[in-house]
């Protein structure tokens, strides 16, 4: 069974991007299950908390990546931007960089849900530049920001899910991830780390 780590970048209690996780995270192929973690455990970047100083909640954060074969981000997007959350959980888990961090060839898909019918775009911007400035890989086709987010759940038969256009939408995303792995999408990123590290020895 392959792992999917789903984080939510929202510590809002019913967050519209919490609920798009869970609808990720119960609508995954089969041969997939889902993981989570909860970012907001984890405390604010600190390069003297490394090595042997490591905050627990940290470690386990990078172990839930390490075991993990792909990674699906939701997140809103604030001020135009990733909320601080997402960035200082990338943060941490891009450390110890060398020699070959918890990124590094991790395929990695992301959605951003808001309730505006214009924003989440730069927001899904950062977290795909950055994911792949530490060396992992980000799904680039296609983007999807799910906008007007508020109006798109609906019950089904007792359980949360999405409108059609919206569930469609989704369910690719969680398609393009899942082809990305099974590709093996990532190889080129974790090799061209690899000789990255080679040539600094």
């Amino acid at each position: 069974m392959k792992k999917i780590l789903v984080l939510s970048g929202s510590l809002r209690k019913d967050s519209l991007n919490t609920r798009l996780a869970g609808y990720i995270a119960t609508n995954l192929p089969d041969g997939y299950e889902a993981t989570s973690f909860d970012i907001g455990l984890i405390p604010l970047y600190n390069s003297d908390l490394e090595g042997d100083n490591t905050p627990p909640n940290v470690q386990h954060f990078r172990d839930a990546l390490n075991t993990a074969d792909g990674v699906f981000w939701t997140s809103p997007e604030y001020n135009y931007a990733i909320p601080g959350v997402v960035k200082n959980a990338i943060d941490w888990a891009s450390r110890p960089m060398m020699p070959k961090n918890s990124i590094v060839g991790k395929p990695m898909n992301a959605v951003i849900a808001t309730m505006s019918p214009t924003n989440g775009v730069r927001a899904l911007a950062d977290i795909k530049r950055l994911w792949n400035n530490c060396g992992g890989y980000s799904v680039m086709v296609y983007d999807t920001v799910l906008q007007a987010a508020h109006t798109r759940f609906v019950d089904e038969n007792g359980a949360e899910s999405l409108e059609p256009i919206a569930k469609k939408a989704i369910d690719l995303c969680i398609g393009n991830l899942v082809s990305a792995i099974e590709l093996n999408a990532g190889a080129t990123s974790l090799a061209n780390w690899e000789a990255l590290v080679a040539s600094m020895k």
